[in-house]
C-alpha cells in the first residue's frame, strides 16, 4: 500500500514537471512570435516612411505649377528682351542732300540733267575720266541709298569704266526684304536710259550684268 502511494506521488510529480515545461515552451514561442511580428511592423513602418519621403522629394522636383511658371517666366523674359532690343535700335541718321545731288524721292527726280550729262560721257560712252556724281534714292522709312559714281578712263589701253561706291550708312534693310542693292563697290562698263522699262541702268558691273539705278519719271522732274 505504501509503495503504491509513493509510486502515484512520483507519477504526479513527473506529469507536473512535464506540463510545466510544455507551458513555458509555449509562452516562449508566443513571445518570440510576438517579437518577430513587432520587428516586422517596425521595418514596414520604416520602409513606408522612406518611400513617402522619396515620393515627397520626387514630387517637389516635378511640381506642375512650378514647371509651368518657369516656362511662362522664360517665355515672357525672352519677349521682353526682344522688345527691349528693338526699342534700343538706333534711329537712322538723316541725310541732307547736297545741291547738286541726283535725288529720287516720292516718284520725283531732282537734277535729271546732271544725271543724263554724266551718262552721255562716262564709261564706255566717252573718254571722260574726271566726271562724278552722287545719286540718292529715298526708300522711305528704311532710309536712303547713296551711290557715288565716278567715270574712269585709261588712254594707254583705251578702256573706260564707271566706278560705283556704295554708302549704306543711312539705310536699313528689313529682315524679309528681297531688294536689288549694291552692297559693295562696283566697276561697271557704261550707263544707259531704258525708256521702254523706264529705268536708268548701269551695265556690265562686277556683280550685275545690268542694274536698275533709278526710275526715269520723265514727267516728274524737280528742278
Amino acid at each position: 500500500m505504501k509503495n503504491n502511494t509513493t509510486f502515484l506521488m512520483g507519477m504526479l510529480a513527473f506529469l507536473f514537471i512535464i506540463l510545466t515545461a510544455c507551458g513555458n515552451a509555449a509562452e516562449d514561442s508566443d513571445a518570440e512570435s510576438n517579437h518577430m511580428s513587432s520587428d516586422n511592423d517596425v521595418m514596414q513602418n520604416e520602409n513606408d516612411n522612406l518611400s513617402g519621403h522619396e515620393s515627397t522629394q520626387d514630387s517637389s522636383h516635378i511640381n506642375p505649377e512650378t514647371e509651368t511658371d518657369f516656362f511662362e517666366d522664360w517665355g515672357g523674359k525672352g519677349q521682353d528682351e526682344s522688345v527691349e532690343g528693338q526699342s534700343q535700335e538706333e534711329p537712322l541718321e538723316e541725310y541732307v542732300p547736297n545741291e547738286d545731288d541726283v535725288v529720287y524721292s516720292n516718284n520725283e527726280l531732282k537734277n535729271k540733267d546732271i544725271l543724263e550729262a554724266f551718262m552721255e560721257t562716262a564709261g564706255e560712252n566717252g573718254q571722260d575720266n574726271e566726271s562724278e556724281i552722287r545719286v540718292v534714292k529715298d526708300e522711305g522709312t528704311q532710309g536712303v541709298l547713296i551711290y557715288d559714281l565716278k567715270s574712269g578712263y585709261e588712254k594707254s589701253v583705251d578702256q573706260a569704266w564707271i566706278m560705283v561706291y556704295s554708302d549704306l550708312s543711312h539705310y536699313r534693310a528689313s529682315e524679309d526684304e528681297v531688294q536689288d542693292v549694291f552692297n559693295t563697290d562696283q566697276q561697271c562698263g557704261y550707263m544707259s536710259k531704258d525708256e521702254i522699262e523706264g529705268n536708268y541702268k548701269l551695265h556690265e558691273c562686277r556683280t550685275h550684268w545690268e542694274y536698275r539705278l533709278l526710275p526715269t519719271v520723265d514727267d516728274n522732274e524737280v528742278e
